[in-house]
C-alpha cells in the first residue's frame, strides 16, 4: 500500500522513486519523469501530465516502453491566456515600471510614463494552438485589428472566426506590434526564435513568451534588448528554471523597465489548478473503463473517439 506524502516539505521525486514500484498509471505534476522512475515502474502503462506541457517527462522513453502519454491542457489555456492579456497590457501601458517608479518616490513626468494602447495593432501569434487562440479573442476584444499567426498546420476555424491570416516568422516579426509565442519546447522549436528575427521587429513592438524556455534564444533577446530602447518584452518561461537572480535578463529588467518577468506561473489560478487535477482524474477513469484517452502525446496510446459529455460536471 502508498503512503500519501506528509504536507510538510518532502522529496517529491525520492517519494516516487520508492512508491511508483507497482504503479500502473502514474498522474505527473512537475517532478521529472525520466528513466529512473519509468524503469522503476515495470507495470506502468499510462502517464498523464497535470499541465499542458510534457517536458518534464521522457516522452520518447516512456513511447519506446509502449507507455502512453497524455498531457491536461484544457483549463490551464484559459489561465494562460488570460496571463498573457496581463503581461501585455502591463508592458504596453507601462504599469509595472509606474508601479515602482511610485514606490521609490517618483510620481508623473510628462511623457516618462506614456504607453500605447492596443487599439488598431497588430498582433503576431507563434503557435496557434488553445493558449495562442483564446488570447487572440482576448486581444481581438480589446481593440487589436489584425491576427497573424504560425502554425504547424493551418487553423481555419481561428481564421474565420478572428479574421486571423497565416503568415510566416518573418513577416510576424515584421509586422506585428505585439508577438505572443506559445510554442513547446521540442527539437524544432528550440532556438527557433533568434537574433535574425528578433532584430526585424517593428519599432516599439512588444514580445510575450509564455511558451516554453528555450524556443527564443535568450542572449539574443538580450542583445536586441539592449540593442535597441524602443523594444518591450515579457516572459514567463525562462530555459534554466528557477531563473537566478544574477541572471542578465534579471539585469536588463532592473536596468531599463521595459522588460516583465513572472516565475512560470501564467497557468497557476486557484481554479486552473482544481479543474485540472480533476480532469487529469477523469481522464484515467476514463482510460481504466475504456483503454483511451482525449489528450494522447504519443502514438502509443488510444485516443478517445467519443467525448460527448466528459465536460458535463465542470
Amino acid at each position: 500500500m502508498i503512503t500519501p506524502p506528509s504536507k510538510r516539505l518532502f522529496n517529491r521525486r525520492s517519494w516516487i522513486l520508492e512508491n511508483v514500484s507497482e504503479a500502473s498509471i502514474l498522474i505527473a505534476g512537475f517532478t521529472r519523469i525520466d528513466k529512473p522512475i519509468i524503469d522503476g515502474s515495470p507495470r506502468l502503462e499510462l502517464i498523464v501530465s497535470r499541465s499542458s506541457g510534457v517536458d518534464h517527462i521522457d516522452v520518447e522513453y516512456a513511447e519506446n516502453k509502449g507507455i502512453c502519454v497524455a498531457n491536461q491542457p484544457e483549463a490551464i489555456a484559459e489561465a494562460v491566456a488570460e496571463h498573457i492579456v496581463g503581461l501585455v497590457v502591463s508592458s504596453l501601458r507601462r504599469i509595472t515600471k509606474g508601479h515602482l517608479y511610485v514606490v521609490e518616490g517618483g510620481w508623473y513626468e510628462n511623457g516618462f510614463l506614456r504607453g500605447v494602447t492596443l487599439r488598431g495593432k497588430t498582433l503576431g501569434v507563434v503557435g496557434m494552438g488553445r493558449i495562442g487562440s483564446l488570447a487572440s479573442l482576448h486581444l481581438r476584444m480589446l481593440g487589436v485589428n489584425k491576427v497573424l499567426y504560425w502554425s504547424r498546420s493551418r487553423k481555419r476555424e481561428v481564421e474565420q472566426l478572428l479574421k486571423a491570416e497565416p503568415a510566416s516568422l518573418d513577416r510576424i516579426f515584421r509586422e506585428s506590434d505585439v508577438i505572443v509565442v506559445t510554442l513547446p519546447i521540442t527539437r524544432e522549436t528550440k532556438g527557433i526564435i533568434g537574433y535574425e528575427l528578433l532584430s526585424k521587429m517593428k519599432e516599439n513592438a512588444l514580445i510575450v513568451n509564455v511558451g516554453r524556455g528555450g524556443v527564443i534564444d535568450e542572449d539574443s533577446l538580450a542583445r536586441v534588448l539592449r540593442e535597441r530602447s524602443d523594444i518591450l518584452a515579457a516572459l514567463d518561461v525562462y530555459e534554466k528554471e528557477p531563473l537566478p537572480p544574477d541572471d542578465k535578463l534579471v539585469k536588463i529588467a532592473k536596468e531599463t523597465g521595459r522588460l516583465v518577468l513572472t516565475p512560470h506561473n501564467a497557468g497557476g489560478t486557484d481554479l486552473s489548478m482544481k479543474l485540472t487535477s480533476l480532469l487529469a482524474v477523469k481522464q484515467v477513469i476514463h482510460y481504466i473503463n475504456t483503454g483511451e484517452v482525449w489528450n494522447p502525446v504519443t502514438s502509443t496510446c488510444r485516443e478517445a473517439r467519443d467525448i460527448a459529455g466528459l465536460w458535463a460536471d465542470f
